[in-house]
């Protein structure tokens, strides 16, 4: 956390424009502690940067999470402080209903990777039924080992098959 703070004090650009801005972004909820999602969320808030984390990206995530934490992923983030309009949650592909409400309540916004989605098989992401009930959704390309060329041109066309597909319904 020391480092994060010696980051945001040296970097970190919070004019409007600027050009350089830092996040904290702890890689998912389920990969570090309690204490540390929560130190997180207190330090972005005191220096006014954003958040990022994975979020709800497979089974084995919304798994986790019930055997962990006896709760789905949103009631999670929601208990540490993790939802907000300066909070991003990349992937979200198992979300629910509920938390799709608990996003565009709290404006929360999603990073959709729909190339690191299909290419991990994790699924697609409701991104429709997120942007009708008023989520601020983000196209993203996710990190290296789940993205070759790590495009967003790729990415948006890509999204456009997604959409199709998610709305056919099956045979």
């Amino acid at each position: 956390m020391s480092d994060s703070q010696r980051l945001i004090e040296t970097y970190h650009d919070p004019a409007r424009y600027a050009m350089l801005r830092v996040g904290l972004a702890p890689c998912s909820p389920f990969s570090v502690t309690q204490d540390l999602m929560r130190e997180s969320a207190a330090m972005a808030r005191a220096y006014g940067v954003r958040l990022h984390t994975h979020l709800a990206e497979n089974d084995n995530d919304i798994r986790y999470s019930h055997e962990q934490f006896g709760k789905r992923p949103g009631q999670y983030v929601e208990d540490l402080g993790w939802v907000g309009d300066d909070v991003w949650h990349a992937h979200c592909v198992k979300i629910n209903d509920e938390e799709v409400g608990l996003f565009a309540r709290t404006a929360t916004g999603v990073a959709h990777c729909p190339g690191s989605n299909m290419r991990l098989g994790s699924g697609i992401a409701p991104i429709r039924a997120m942007r009708d009930a008023g989520v601020r959704v983000g196209l993203g390309v996710d990190g290296s080992a789940s993205n070759d060329p790590a495009t967003c041109w790729q990415k948006r066309a890509w999204r456009c098959s997604c959409s199709a597909w998610r709305a056919t319904p099956p045979a």
